[in-house]
């Protein structure tokens, strides 16, 4: 008689477990691609993503869309915050400008010299402002689009500052020593 050796067959995972595996798989293939575009896609990729909540500051309220007015008796639950942008020149630079051109408006803002320095900006054109005219200052504040061309930092102000506003900046700019 011929001696039979029984092989033992292979054990292998049972089916359902080998399909919570995948499923593992996937979920993990998913989150991790979720996470790579939210990374993607979040603030600081750019350098003027440094402006992301300038939207949101006092200067901008000329912009929003009129709100609804008050029943004209109604009483307040508390009193309102006072606004500490008075809208004059020195203001208005001092939220829209003083961050790239600085408080002399030399060009000795923290955020361009950051540009400069970390990401290798060259500045299109002089960064002292003091010495131009005023009719130049408000033309470029009018702006619509990047005002010094498209490979310039500055961005455009024209809708989001009134004439008004705009020629409050200019005036301060020109007063400021040369």
């Amino acid at each position: 008689m011929l001696n039979r050796v029984e092989s033992q067959p292979v054990t292998s995972r049972p089916r359902t477990e080998q399909g919570k595996r995948g499923l593992r798989r996937w979920f993990f293939g998913i989150a991790t691609l979720l996470g790579i575009v939210l990374v993607g896609c979040s603030q600081g990729t750019y350098p003027v993503d440094i402006f992301y909540e300038q939207h949101y500051q006092q200067s901008y309220r000329s912009h929003e869309p009129p709100r609804l007015t008050g029943v004209a008796d109604a009483v307040a639950f508390y009193p309102p915050t006072a606004s500490i942008v008075t809208n004059t020149g020195a203001d208005l630079f001092r939220v829209n400008c003083q961050m790239c051109h600085g408080a002399d408006a030399k060009g000795t803002g923290p955020v361009l010299a950051k540009m400069v320095e970390r990401y290798g900006y060259d500045p299109i054109v002089s960064t002292n402002i003091t010495n131009r005219p005023v009719e130049l200052i408000v033309s470029r504040l009018e702006a619509v689009t990047r005002p010094l061309g498209p490979t310039s930092v500055m961005p455009p102000f024209g809708k989001l500052l009134s004439g008004d506003e705009r020629n409050a900046i200019a005036r301060f700019i020109s007063s400021l020593p040369k």
